[in-house]
């Protein structure tokens, strides 16, 4: 199953620069689960995209909060591009333990990232892969990464939780424009990530059939930042007690 996975992910990487994976780690590596035990590793990151985001129009005061929300953002669609490219394009569903995902936190996105002895379990049909999903990645990997966040930087969770919908939507979507013959079965994942799990109820479609999550980034409150188009406040309040910032 070794060989098997590492083709599907190989496989993975030529729908787009956050889907590849580097063979080998170097120097300023580090696993994801050291974000979570030391917090001067996330601290760092979310330093550095602190001070991007503060060289905008108007050199800004940003919220950490409003840093920290995007470094999750950020580091959740580097971790799970590869792993639903596999799904789409191999049907497998690669498995990793967070300590032998490494990752170099520094610099611009796409991050360098590496998955050490992955594993995979068969993704069958699109409900048992959003299963799976569900249960390798977003709740043992994803889940205390977001909850990390939540109680240093003080970034509500429903907030998080919509910025997981948001990665894995935009995940989705990256690869279906790389590779059209995915659309179908990348749409249908969605639906099925959002409808049980982790991801229930974190997001919905549009009546023109896009995605819009059920909560903001807070990318908003930057100057001249505007609105991401997944966001809820693209479509403005609903009146259904789910408007959340």
């Amino acid at each position: 199953m070794t060989a098997e996975v590492r083709s599907a992910l190989e496989s993975a990487g030529s729908l787009g620069p956050f889907f590849a994976l580097a063979d080998a780690r170097g120097t300023g590596w580090v696993s994801w689960s050291d974000l979570l035990v030391h917090p001067v590793t996330l601290h760092h990151r979310v330093h550095e995209v602190r001070t991007l985001l503060a060289s905008g129009p108007g050199s800004p005061d940003v919220p950490v909060r409003v840093a920290a929300s995007i470094v999750q953002l950020g580091l959740v669609a580097r971790l799970l591009s590869p792993v639903l490219g596999a799904v789409l394009v191999a049907g497998v569903v690669p498995v990793v333990a967070a300590p032998s995902v490494h990752l170099r936190p520094l610099g611009s996105n796409p991050l360098p990232m590496a998955f050490g002895n992955p594993s995979a379990v068969p993704a069958g049909g699109t409900t048992e892969a959003a299963r799976a999903l569900d249960h390798e990645w977003l709740v043992p990997v994803v889940g205390p990464l977001s909850g990390a966040v939540s109680r240093r930087y003080g970034v509500s969770p429903r907030v998080l939780e919509g910025n997981v919908a948001s990665a894995v939507a935009g995940a989705l979507r990256t690869a279906a424009a790389a590779r059209p013959d995915l659309a179908g079965p990348a749409e249908a994942l969605l639906d099925a990530l959002l409808a049980a799990g982790a991801l229930a109820d974190r997001g919905r479609r549009r009546t023109d059939g896009t995605f819009v999550r059920r909560s903001c980034c807070l990318m908003y409150r930057l100057p001249g930042a505007g609105i991401c188009g997944d966001c809820v406040l693209a479509d403005g309040p609903r009146g259904d007690g789910r408007f959340t910032v």
